[in-house]
């Protein structure tokens, strides 16, 4: 079993491919992947931001599953987000296609895909929402099991402040005495545990992922929805994880 980890440096990717990791060297007792008779046969590969882009169509040739996590989130230039986010998923769709691998493919999209309330003019948004388009036509013109996630806001171990959520910014000033700044501490974030997320990712990997719909930003488990989500979120206003600190 080869398992491609798109984005491996990332702050999701990198979490994920540590739980691939343990339970290929038996350390995770717990996660017993369906179809791994020998957990030494599980073979993770990673493809990050530096990695040349012939290590990327190698890994497209024989992988068995594909979770593309690569993208951008903060560039410098706006006309990045659709380059990071919607170019990259068409390189790799290309290069599996090159190769008639029909593998499934994860898609790490984004709420804000949603467009609508305080997203409706998300450049980030729209960019996750033309990938996301890409992966449903690539699994309806290809016969290919697509799996798009749309993230809510994530946190936990490795997450870096100032980029990737609230949580760790406002962890990282508490712990280094740092001032710092909720503009609105009633706005109220959806709130996924990076452990509870790389479960959901180990599922989907066995095919028991959970699907939905969504109801503007917000999911609705429905299990023929073409959407798929990660139970288990928490609803917490800045204020309230401001006031915790």
């Amino acid at each position: 079993m080869k398992i491609l980890v798109t984005g491996s440096e990332g702050f999701v990717g990198k979490n994920l491919v540590a739980a691939l990791e343990n339970i290929r060297d038996g350390k995770d007792h717990v996660h017993i992947l369906k179809g791994l008779k020998n957990p030494a046969d599980l073979e993770v590969i990673t493809c990050g931001r530096h990695y040349p882009e012939e290590a990327l169509e190698d890994a497209c040739r024989d992988c068995s599953f594909v979770f593309h996590f690569a993208g951008v989130n903060r560039p410098q230039d706006p006309d990045e987000f659709m380059k990071g986010n919607y170019d990259s998923a068409g390189i790799l769709l290309e290069k599996l296609k090159a190769f008639h691998n029909r593998c499934p493919v994860m898609y790490s999209s984004s709420v804000q895909a949603s467009l609508e309330g305080r997203y409706a003019d998300s450049a980030y948004g729209r960019s996750k929402k033309a990938g996301e388009e890409l992966l449903f036509q690539y699994g309806q013109e290809y016969h290919v099991k697509v799996l798009v996630y749309r993230f809510p806001n994530l946190f936990g171990k490795w997450c870096r402040p100032g980029n990737n959520s609230a949580v760790a910014t406002f962890c990282h000033a508490a712990a280094h005495n740092l001032e710092y700044t909720v503009d609105d501490r009633n706005t109220v974030l959806e709130l996924l545990y990076i452990d509870d997320l790389v479960d959901g990712m180990l599922d989907a990997l066995e095919g028991k992922e959970q699907h939905c719909r969504y109801d503007g930003p917000a999911p609705v488990a429905d299990s023929s929805g073409k959407f798929c989500h990660v139970p288990g979120t928490f609803r917490v206003s800045l204020g309230e994880i401001s006031g915790l600190l």
